[in-house]
């Protein structure tokens, strides 16, 4: 998957450094990390990154839309963070159908009743559906053999 085209030109954009490897929350309140939140306070895409990363979600580790994340949490900002920029877009659920179970699925989320539902109302077609051409086999042989008796 390619990323999108604000990516080059992201101040942070390749820099290895807002996404170590070897995170924890002592290599995360270092000095270089107050140095890489001052990139991200001048950059344009910070909505846009957190929309990308889905840093909550995604328990992401680093630096991310001018926060500090460990474990999905904010633990710094830089100093012009807007709390508007952290809404991690979701697509809304169609509920009491099977892709809403689905939907719930991904989010982790139990599924509501209607969704539940819906799925296993769907499974059960599928079931009946792959039982159906097996059924009518046996059922055409039992009937070739009733007709070759009778003969």
């Amino acid at each position: 998957m390619s990323s999108p085209w604000w990516v080059r030109e992201a101040p942070c954009g390749g820099d290895g450094r807002f996404t170590p490897d070897d995170v924890s929350e002592d290599t995360l309140r270092a000095a270089q990390t107050q140095q890489l939140l001052q990139v991200c306070q001048q950059c344009p895409f910070r909505s846009a990154c957190i929309s990308l990363v889905l840093p909550r979600r995604s328990k992401f580790d680093g630096i991310c839309g001018g926060r500090l994340w460990l474990n999905g949490e904010i633990r710094a900002t830089c100093e012009n963070a807007d709390p508007a920029e952290l809404a991690e877009p979701t697509s809304p659920i169609t509920h009491g159908t099977e892709a809403g179970a689905r939907a719930h699925n991904r989010r982790g989320e139990t599924a509501c009743s209607l969704c539940r539902e819906a799925a296993r109302l769907a499974q059960a077609a599928r079931r009946a559906k792959r039982r159906a051409p097996h059924t009518q086999k046996i059922g055409d042989i039992i009937a070739t053999d009733i007709e070759d008796r009778g003969k």
